[in-house]
């Protein structure tokens, strides 16, 4: 059995060597930091899960060049801050991505609601335009100038994480809390231009995002933490994922 145990453990004991020990090098999150109705995003999040205060959500869309599980592929996504200790998180009801292999990786090990969609990143000098769509609906439009580079910037992902995951019926979910290890390389001030659209599928026009509070350009080296995800049974409505059936999967 110990022999099995290890080789096991080989395939990702070999990728995380492979690069040097980093996930991701060089990933970039252009995100718009927005308020959040307390009203309208609670019925997006677990029983025993409560809005940090101030009531805050990154909304991001993200290039990740360089990583040691695929090729380089874009991301789009919401980080809504959370109670977690004596700090905050983040927890994920919504996230969209161009590569399948992030995408399997990201649900099965860590209960992100990934789905396929559509994103394109354009950079050239101090200019950034990022669009994701899916399923022919535009969902996020950002355009952005680089401003000042930021000394005291929070971190956009190494930040405990409360997600949620299990099967779509009486089953009770599983809470998984894990907190990745994130080494800034620059954090930019953006002024951006921000369109926010949603569809039936992918809803986030209706969980209460408002104004731009913040926007910044985060460009960072990602590390998996030395401990490996925590799976726990989370004492919630059975239903809860059955009602984020459009979010995390049509």
């Amino acid at each position: 059995m110990l022999k099995q145990l290890i080789a096991d453990l080989k395939t990702p004991i070999s990728l995380v060597k492979s690069g040097g020990g980093r996930l991701y090098q060089n990933a970039q999150y252009l995100t718009a930091v927005v308020e959040v109705d307390e009203k309208a995003m609670t019925r997006w999040l677990p029983s025993g899960i409560k809005l940090a205060n101030p009531n805050r959500a990154d909304l991001f869309c993200a290039y990740f060049p360089n990583n040691v599980y695929t090729g380089a592929y874009h991301e789009a996504g919401l980080f809504v801050h959370v109670k977690a200790g004596r700090g905050y998180g983040i927890f994920c009801p919504w996230m969209i991505l161009d590569d399948d292999r992030a995408m399997i990786l990201g649900r099965e090990l860590l209960g992100y609601p990934k789905k396929m969609g559509e994103i394109s990143w354009a950079h050239e000098d101090n200019r950034i335009i990022t669009h994701a769509s899916r399923r022919g609906s535009s969902l996020i439009e950002m355009k952005a100038t680089l401003g000042e580079v930021l000394h005291d910037a929070p971190p956009i992902l190494g930040l405990p994480h409360r997600n949620v995951s299990g099967l779509m019926g009486l089953g009770l979910p599983r809470e998984i809390r894990f907190t990745p290890i994130e080494k800034p390389i620059e954090v930019r001030q953006v002024d951006m231009q921000l369109s926010l659209n949603g569809s039936a599928n992918d809803p986030v026009h209706e969980m209460g995002l408002g104004r731009v509070v913040e926007a910044r350009l985060h460009r960072v080296d990602l590390f998996s933490s030395l401990l490996p995800p925590l799976q726990i049974p989370r004492i919630t409505n059975p239903l809860f994922l059955a009602r984020q059936l459009n979010p995390r999967v049509l």
